[in-house]
């Protein structure tokens, strides 16, 4: 098990049904059901190659962009990124895996959407989620006028890339 997989399975099991993190969330007006979307490098690579004709040199925000490691591989493409996230454990993540191999061009902000709307606009906003898709659209157009819903859009074309957990949350099968 490598140094992420360690330290994603300790917040896991930490964080399971944790109140300290229900009640972050309500006073925060967030929906996190503390599981990760993106957490491999092949997916995240499949994901960002897929989506490069639409933000190739383009500025890019990524909703709920968990640990950042999808932010890492759109930032390839894209032109400059941006990463929120406000869930605190996968900040955390991101502070102790990560942080270390940030390209320049993405930055990640830890923090509810709303918390930056009106600081920067960009091309086009992204989610990938397995929850509140409904508040993350809406989050998404604050700052881009296309928003592309990663799981509604790419795990229909090709479902089997795709892992089980969220194909069911997302009902598509």
């Amino acid at each position: 098990m490598n140094h992420m997989d360690d330290l994603l399975e300790r917040i896991y099991d930490a964080r399971e049904g944790s109140e300290e993190l229900e009640a972050y969330c309500e006073r925060h007006g967030i929906q996190s059901a503390g599981v990760l979307t993106v957490y491999d490098d092949d997916i995240a690579a499949l994901i960002a190659d897929h989506l490069e004709p639409r933000i190739k040199g383009k500025v890019v925000v990524e909703i709920g962009g968990g640990i950042g490691l999808l932010a890492f591989h759109l930032g390839v493409h894209a032109k400059r990124v941006y990463c929120i996230e406000a869930n605190p454990d996968w900040a955390f993540a991101f502070a102790a895996v990560l942080l270390k191999s940030k390209p320049k061009n993405v930055s990640y902000l830890f923090g509810a959407a709303d918390e930056f709307s009106g600081m920067f606009g960009a091309d086009v906003a992204i989610i990938c989620t397995h929850s509140g898709l409904e508040s993350m659209k809406r989050a998404a157009l604050m700052f881009a006028p296309e928003v592309i819903d990663i799981y509604g859009e790419i795990i229909k074309t090709d479902p089997d890339k795709f892992d089980a957990f969220a194909r069911t949350l997302r009902e598509i099968s």
